[in-house]
């Protein structure tokens, strides 16, 4: 009988100890950067998620910490989301970094009443101040051609920008501030921008979209006679990019148009193209460039 009892007793404990280690323990998710911007307070905010999924956790009974340098700092339950859970930190002045872990204390409902305080750590997370880092956009869409600025921290002169992955002519003025041209490249479309250069490589800036330019065409008819030339004036309103502007011209009567690709130069404006009869025919110019309005010139040939 004794032997049996002890038999029982075992499978008890064993039972016991597989309903104990089955019990799913709060679990945290760390919502805070690894590289945080430096600002002049000196002071960071620390949030993390904290999963409950054990019925048994007495909610009330719920605090979450951070521990920063053996410092215990209580966090704050967010009102909406109350699995979210956040605290200020005070960055002792001359460091760049500093290491943590969040901690939560809970109690469980045990037969009517509550368990002792128990104790869940994460694991040790850190983060670094960032020196370098980008503000804003000073505007979010614009034509091909525009001067865009970006306001930051810590620009170099080693600095670009590129837009849609396309390097653009940056121009650096400050440490706190470049500037980029930019570059020909389809309208109506959002891109993302990217300052390329650093330690960290690229940094994301945000989207930007490109809205149409006006191409201007001179003059708005074409009419030559066989054999003999007129001139085609192609105005923008913005300097030509780097590597200059390339202008489609294509046309519906090949053999009656004859003209040299049309191309406004580097940091022009304005470009004169010959264009001269050749067979007697009647159609059009189709005229377009990236990020430009189409044009349509009808043309005559007799």
């Amino acid at each position: 009988m004794n032997k049996l009892n002890k038999i029982y007793k075992l499978l008890f404990l064993l039972l016991s100890s597989i309903i104990f280690t089955g019990c799913k323990q709060p679990t945290f998710i760390n919502l805070t950067s690894t590289n945080i911007s430096q600002n002049p307070s000196g002071i960071y905010t620390l949030q993390t998620e904290v999963d409950i999924q054990d019925r048994n956790v007495n909610r009330d009974t719920v605090e979450v910490s951070a521990v920063v340098g053996g410092e215990l700092i209580s966090m704050v339950q967010d009102p909406i989301n109350q699995n979210l859970w956040s605290c200020d930190y005070k960055l002792p002045s001359g460091f760049d970094e500093a290491t943590y872990y969040f901690q939560v204390n809970y109690r469980l409902n045990k037969d009517g009443s509550l368990s002792s305080v128990r104790v869940q750590k994460s694991e040790l997370q850190s983060f670094r101040l960032e020196n370098r880092y980008v503000g804003n956009l000073a505007a979010y869409r614009g034509p091909v051609g525009a001067e865009i600025a970006v306001q930051g921290r810590g620009f170099t002169k080693y600095d670009s920008i590129t837009i849609g992955g396309k390097e653009t002519k940056t121009n650096y003025l400050s440490e706190n501030e470049l500037r980029f041209i930019l570059p020909p490249l389809p309208s109506g479309v959002d891109y993302p921008v990217q300052l390329i250069g650093g330690p960290h490589g690229a940094l994301d800036i945000g989207n930007f979209r490109v809205d149409e330019s006006v191409l201007s065409v001179s003059p708005s008819k074409l009419e030559i006679q066989s054999g003999s030339s007129n001139i085609l004036l192609f105005k923008i309103d913005y300097d030509a990019p780097e590597g200059g502007l390339k202008i489609s011209v294509k046309t519906d009567i090949p053999n009656s148009v004859i003209m040299p690709e049309a191309r406004i130069n580097q940091g022009d404006k304005t470009v004169n193209i010959t264009v001269k009869g050749g067979e007697v025919g009647e159609g059009k110019l189709v005229i377009s460039a990236p990020g430009f309005q189409g044009v349509e010139i009808p043309v005559r040939v007799f």
